[in-house]
């Protein structure tokens, strides 16, 4: 089936192509970690549904470019590299000044621009315009015209509505886990600020600071003592949420909560050996 740039198409039809390439990321992700990395289920996604919006934006973006290129191979190739390469870099920098948070880094990769793209991927980006061209978007275009437009039109709208909630959880878990970052950071530095200068205290990082702090209050079992072990198991189901987070995010990195971030994936690692 004859494939069309987005710009061609009607707008539900295009909101449906992005799921599609959306979803079908996902699965790619779900089944790269879980095979080759935690051997289990890992929801890998930005939001709660299955999808990596990413790919439906990356899938798009291949599909913005002039209808000339799509009966070529090279030239299709080097431009799908190129517009790949540059959703991924303006993605990362604009979930970094949204969330001061960057989501993937690719600094341990040779080539790599800021850690935010890197040569490996841009031409894995080139490679994948080629087969959705050639190879997939005919099947997706002939799977879409098996429906008729009122099914297209309603299956569009609810997913839709779907998204939107999923997107404002999404959110509302953002803002959950900044907050949390937040409140960790305050209370290590309330308790360096505190017990600094104390002989027992190990400031060498946030994991120590709160281990050797609960070994000092359990040995002395009094009333200020039991207040900061009440404050620190307070602390735990956040604790929990945020590993959650991080499993589907592994090399999330922030700007402003470093020693925090280092130790919860240093929890999530003791956990896993």
């Amino acid at each position: 089936m004859q494939v069309l740039p987005v710009y061609q198409l009607p707008f539900r039809m295009t909101f449906l192509i992005f799921i599609i390439f959306s979803f079908v990321g996902w699965v790619s992700e779900v089944l790269y970690v879980g095979i080759f990395f935690e051997h289990k289920f890992v929801n890998r996604g930005f939001l709660h549904g299955p999808l990596c919006p990413i790919y439906g934006f990356g899938g798009l973006s291949i599909l913005l470019l002039p209808a000339f290129l799509y009966k070529t191979w090279i030239p299709l190739f080097f431009a799908s590299m190129i517009f790949g390469t540059i959703v991924e870099y303006l993605s990362s920098w604009i979930l970094e000044r949204l969330f001061h948070t960057r989501w993937w880094d690719y600094s341990r990769y040779k080539l790599n621009l800021h850690g935010r793209i890197c040569l490996l991927n841009s031409l894995l980006f080139g490679v994948l315009g080629v087969v959705i061209i050639h190879f997939i978007q005919p099947h997706v275009m002939y799977f879409l015209s098996l429906f008729s437009d009122f099914v297209l039109k309603l299956s569009a709208d609810v997913i839709a509505v779907a998204l939107t909630v999923d997107l404002l959880i999404t959110l509302r878990r953002l803002v959950d886990f900044s907050v949390s970052m937040a409140r960790l950071k305050a209370f290590g530095e309330n308790l360096r600020e505190r017990f600094g200068q104390e002989q027992w205290f190990n400031g060498e990082s946030l994991s120590k600071i709160i281990e050797s702090v609960k070994v000092h209050a359990a040995e002395k079992k009094d009333e200020i003592s039991t207040s900061l072990l009440k404050k620190i198991e307070q602390f735990q189901p956040r604790l929990k949420n945020l590993e959650s987070f991080m499993h589907r995010f592994p090399t999330l990195k922030s700007i402003n909560y470093k020693e925090e971030l280092k130790m919860l994936k240093e929890r999530i690692e003791e956990k896993l050996k």
